[in-house]
């Protein structure tokens, strides 16, 4: 065998052993996947030099022995044989040749949706099909051929026909029924927006088997430009047209799509097309509703709402009410999707639905936002109603107290006792007027504070469109708003059925619990509080054993002292015979542990946990053993071990991390303050720019690093030599990892300040401009090691020393506290004022 032979030989082996589904990934069915499968194919013969056998524009295999052709022509006939369906397959079996199968393939495909392609072309036109819901809104690539011309428009790598009406010519020339020819026009959306606008009864022809129009599938398939160009060039009357299958407007199909900005433009254009029903009797804001595209309703209700105020679009006004179902679990889906103003107007309008089941409120449980927090509070300007409510009325009782002596000397002419009168002025006057001193300073401070709130409100607007935290933050407070409101509406409706025993509030104020959503389960008690704190689930945990589980600390401490109900929490025990300090004890779920920095943070708050329930519950149950034999520590201990070995592996990383960090401060700012700038005189030992205030900030300084980071290196080498026993974690530690880390930070910072000053003592030649650059680099580093761990600073800070538990009953208490004494004060004024 020569050369040339073998290598024939290798090169047919090595096409007859390539994996064609690595090429073509689809069968071929018919012309829904023609061009893909066409793509792939033709990929897989071309890398083979096997494409010329099915097309002369490709180059087909080297030899032109008739044997050699005839086994590449078997091999390239068994590929396309093998990657069609069996109803495909069918027709093509019994073909001779590769070529004879790819030709009849190509005029079944083709033909079936009217299209002449060029055999010669490399590159085939996919098609996209983009089916939409049960309304079925399709983007079809069909040529009329009803002996109409047609006009096939490319559009997006697909062929959308638009038929033109010709019917004057097919009865003039009965030939032309049969005849479909036809004008191929190649452009994108604007080309055919362009058409539109010259020929605009196009807008209303069908251009698919189920009457879809250009504008059906321009709004079905997103071409918002195209439909924004149409509707600035046709009248609104055009939009008026319902598609012949099912009746569907433009806007149904908007509706049904969840196509907002093209809903918009339509109604826009013409507001008719609100009130509009399709064979269904659905108009378009119900299609929406069918299809729970929340921001589509939003804007539907909106404009059903503004034109039922018309005198022409009065009827709309009471269609917009969806049917209970799809009602109810409209409203569910817009508060599970956190658009509190879309189901706030949705309750509104709609109350009844709100009381239908009581999925709504577990959905609001489940959902409710969370509050700002410290700092969000801090900088979210103040509400102006508390100062119009109290400044009117502290300048009235300073103008009263103003004429204090007047008003005795009235009263002794209206025939009071000279000793009252005497009493009054004398006595009382000096008191009053100091007392209406004191208010004035108020008023005065009250009316600062307006000025300057209302100043920072003003900025605060401007600022919520530049600066993205600050819009955040409104929106957040807003949801807030809007869901504390919708959460009322839901209750108040709830309570108003007649047949009501609080079933309605079990799951809501369980799932609550849960959640620690407080403000869900302050709403609830205040309407159903009996029905509700007797409510289990289906374990038998009550409200507080959920809380306890979820660690729900809002939740504890708004129940916490709810009258006869507390020995029952205190005794109370699960199926398994644990008790409150058991399910203390156990691991608290995974989503409540990530809130906490590190796993020793999260030990800590697990620690916090079981020492508030032991506090709570009897002496006893301390050591009570459950249905395991085991007490509550021991529960305790086994559920935490691996979190144990996290936080003391978590503890030492840190530690050591910055311990060295300290080493290195204490070493640089002791050398320092050996060999200080400038030197020192050879006489006296003392440095020779003592006296200038540079030299001065440098030694404070540096003393104060040396000082800082030797103490933060003693603190992390305590950490790293401890034993790290669970009670450790719940204060010894965290206080510890904070002294040493506030440590670190101060000696950084003061390190800096000493280096800047040096810099400036020795080469700046008390030139003061050179401050600003020696300040702003020094900064740098300052700020990224404070941005970087003052979070952990906080962090340990507020989880060591700011109790999470009682809150709710010391604000309570203080509140309690504080009007009993201005009562005590304001009946004592009465009484000498009368008396």
């Amino acid at each position: 065998m020569n050369a040339s032979a073998r290598i024939q030989d290798f090169e047919y082996l090595y096409a007859s052993n390539s994996n064609v589904s690595n090429f073509v990934s689809v069968k071929l069915s018919g012309n829904t996947n023609y061009h893909i499968w066409k793509s792939q194919m033709l990929c897989l013969l071309d890398s083979n030099n096997m494409g010329g056998i099915v097309d002369a524009t490709f180059a087909g295999p080297r030899y032109s022995e008739p044997e050699t052709l005839r086994q590449y022509d078997s091999l390239a006939r068994g590929w396309i044989l093998g990657s069609v369906s069996e109803d495909v397959l069918a027709d093509v079996h019994n073909l001779g040749s590769a070529k004879a199968v790819w030709e009849k393939l190509q005029s079944i495909c083709i033909s079936s949706v009217g299209l002449q392609e060029d055999s010669n072309s490399k590159k085939s036109d996919g098609e996209t099909e983009k089916e939409v819901d049960r309304d079925a809104v399709a983007a079809e690539t069909i040529t009329v051929k009803e002996g109409t011309n047609s006009i096939e428009i490319t559009v997006d790598q697909g062929i959308v026909p638009i038929e033109t009406d010709t019917k004057s010519e097919d009865k003039q020339n009965p030939k032309n029924k049969n005849n479909n020819y036809g004008r191929r026009i190649k452009g994108g959306w604007s080309y055919v927006a362009s058409i539109v606008e010259e020929y605009k009864d196009t807008v209303t022809e069908a251009i698919s088997s189920d009457g879809s129009t250009i504008l059906h599938i321009a709004i079905g398939t997103g071409q918002n430009d195209f439909v924004k160009e149409v509707c600035s060039s046709i009248t609104g009357e055009l939009l008026l047209h319902q598609r012949e299958s099912d009746g569907s407007t433009a806007l149904h199909i908007a509706a049904i799509v969840g196509n907002k900005v093209a809903a918009e433009l339509l109604v826009k254009k013409n507001i008719k097309l609100l009130g509009i029903k399709d064979h269904k009797g659905k108009d378009p804001l119900h299609k929406a509703y069918e299809n729970m595209h929340l921001d589509t309703i939003g804007y539907l209700l909106k404009a059903v709402k503004d034109a039922a105020t018309t005198e022409s679009q009065s009827s709309l006004a009471g269609s917009a009410h969806p049917d209970d179902e799809i009602g109810v679990g409209l409203l569910v889906n817009a508060i599970s999707a956190k658009q509190y103003s879309l189901a706030l107007e949705l309750v509104e309008r709609f109350p009844t639905l709100a009381s239908k089941k009581d999925d709504v409120l577990v959905a609001i449980a489940k959902s409710f936002p969370s509050e700002l927090d410290y700092w969000e509070t801090l900088v979210y300007p103040p509400n102006f109603d508390t100062i119009f409510k109290v400044l009117p009325e502290v300048a009235g009782k300073t103008l009263y107290l103003l004429v204090w002596p007047a008003l005795a000397v009235w009263d002794y002419i209206k025939g009071s006792p000279i000793s009252t009168f005497l009493y009054n002025l004398v006595v009382l006057t000096v008191p009053a007027w100091l007392a209406s001193f004191f208010l004035l300073v108020c008023s005065l401070i009250l009316i600062v504070c307006f000025i300057f709130f209302y100043l920072y409100s003003l900025w605060w607007k401007g600022a919520k469109i530049l600066f993205v935290p600050i819009k955040r933050i409104v929106e957040k407070k807003k949801d807030l708003n809007n869901a504390k409101r919708v959460l009322r509406l839901v209750c108040t409706e709830i309570s108003k059925l007649e047949n009501s025993s609080g079933d309605h509030f079990v799951r809501p104020i369980l799932e609550a619990a849960c959640q620690n959503a407080h403000q869900v389960v302050r709403e609830i008690l205040n309407h159903s509080s009996h029905a509700a704190l007797q409510s289990t689930d289906k374990n038998g945990h009550d409200i507080i054993q959920l809380a306890i589980i979820n660690r729900s600390e809002k939740i504890y401490n708004l129940i916490y002292d709810i009258g006869e109900r507390k020995n029952v929490y205190r005794t109370c025990k699960d199926s398994h015979e644990n008790n409150i300090l058991h399910l203390a004890g156990k691991l608290a779920p995974s989503n409540v542990l990530n809130r906490r920095t590190g796993a020793a943070l999260q030990l800590q708050r697990e620690l916090q946990w079981l020492q508030e329930v032991e506090k709570f519950v009897f002496p006893s149950y301390i050591t009570q053993e459950n249905i395991d034999k085991e007490t509550p520590y021991m529960v305790f201990t086994r559920e935490h071990k691996e979190l144990l070995k996290e936080g003391e592996q978590w503890m030492k990383t840190t530690a050591e991390s910055c311990s060295i960090t300290a080493a290195l401060i204490v070493t640089i700012v002791f050398a320092a303050a050996i060999t200080v700038p400038g030197g020192n005189n050879q006489e006296k030992g003392t440095p020779l720019f003592k006296s200038k205030a540079a030299f001065i900030i440098f030694a404070i300084a540096d003393a104060i690093s040396l000082f800082a980071s030797s103490t933060a290196l003693l603190v992390f080498l305590s950490i790293l030599t401890t034993r790290f026993a669970e009670k450790d974690f719940l204060v010894s530690l965290p206080r510890r990892l904070f002294i040493g880390i506030f440590s670190l930070l101060l000696s950084t910072t003061t390190m800096m300040v000493a280096f800047s000053a040096t810099l400036f003592l020795i080469f700046c030649d008390n030139k003061p401009w050179m401050l600003a650059p020696i300040c702003g680099l020094a900064f740098i580093p300052i700020a990224f090691f404070v941005s970087l761990q003052f979070p952990l600073i906080v962090d340990l800070l507020w989880s060591t020393y700011s109790p999470i538990f009682g809150k709710e009953r010391k604000s309570t208490n203080l509140l309690i506290l504080v009007y009993k004494l201005s009562e005590k004060v304001r009946r004592w004024f009465i009484r000498r004022l009368y008396h």
